[in-house]
């Protein structure tokens, strides 16, 4: 029994550091600044990747035909069917959600869902609504407009290649797109009662290692998150051991409409390093409890 046990355990790991290779390898290539677009073989003779040489001319190199990206059988893209409803903008981060279809591609999202496709997810589900404050000055989607944008985000990354059932892979649910318990979501509002030139400092740029260690960034975060949760809670009930179940819920329903805020101050790119970096933290430590993005 120990050795199946045994043998199970190292085909998972087998499969979680080619898969881990295999990602690094597809975000090198599809760096603007490396990526090179090869030739189409079909349709052309075979004369015509043959430099031609003239008795007048220079002969020119010959360029090798550079071969696709390995990872194009499962990173090809169908159009997903949208409901027209949603007004999150999928294109401006076009890059963050093909490295989110690529963590949750389908045959991997249930065998790494805790390190990698569902922090990636719901990192995600922060950078969107949080791009979209920008705009609407409102840092949580309305509960109308919550269920369809799911629905959309599900589709646009089955698309390219993420597997059916996120949702339930990663326990999201359209509360996760709304402010859900917290009393604070419009960005006047939420920059009046937290210190947020300090928050932005404190988090901006982190340190993986030191993040998990000095604790920073999750620190200034929970105090902001505390201050927001308070406008709906009477003080005396934060005080001693017994604080009550719904206020500790209402913080953690606020630490995610802290970090919407922070990823609106950020480029996509720079806030999803961040935001993966504080769920990094608990997943080295192997904290069994939700990860500061899951609330």
């Amino acid at each position: 029994m120990n050795a199946g046990v045994s043998l199970e355990h190292n085909f998972s790991m087998l499969l979680l550091k080619l898969f881990v290779v295999l990602a690094c390898f597809h975000e090198c290539l599809s760096d603007p600044q490396v990526h090179h677009k090869g030739y189409m073989l079909t349709g052309r003779a075979t004369g015509d990747f043959v430099p031609k040489i003239t008795p007048t001319a220079s002969p020119q190199p010959f360029l090798p035909l550079l071969a696709p990206s390995p990872l194009s059988t499962f990173t090809n893209s169908t159009s997903p069917k949208l409901s027209g409803l949603c007004m999150l903008n999928f294109t401006a981060a076009q890059s963050l959600i093909s490295i989110t279809s690529i963590d949750c591609w389908a045959a991997f999202a249930p065998l790494l869902a805790n390190v990698i496709c569902c922090p990636q997810l719901h990192a995600t589900l922060v950078i969107l609504v949080g791009q979209l404050s920008k705009e609407t000055g409102v840092l949580a989607l309305n509960r109308t407009l919550a269920k369809p944008c799911l629905s959309d985000i599900e589709q646009v990354l089955a698309g390219q290649g993420a597997g059916d059932g996120l949702n339930q892979v990663c326990s999201i649910h359209s509360s996760n797109l709304t402010e859900a318990s917290c009393p604070v979501k419009d960005v006047d509002e939420f920059e009046n009662m937290v210190n947020s030139s300090e928050l932005l400092a404190s988090c901006e740029k982190i340190d993986p290692v030191k993040e998990c260690c000095d604790q920073v960034c999750q620190g200034a975060i929970s105090d902001a998150a505390t201050r927001l949760a308070l406008k709906a809670s009477d003080p005396l009930s934060m005080d001693g051991p017994h604080v009550l179940p719904q206020h500790t819920t209402r913080i953690s329903d606020c630490k995610t409409v802290v970090l919407r805020w922070l990823a609106s101050k950020l480029d996509p790119y720079h806030a999803k390093e961040v935001l993966r970096g504080l769920t990094n933290c608990n997943v080295n430590k192997g904290i069994n409890a939700p990860s500061i993005l899951s609330s």
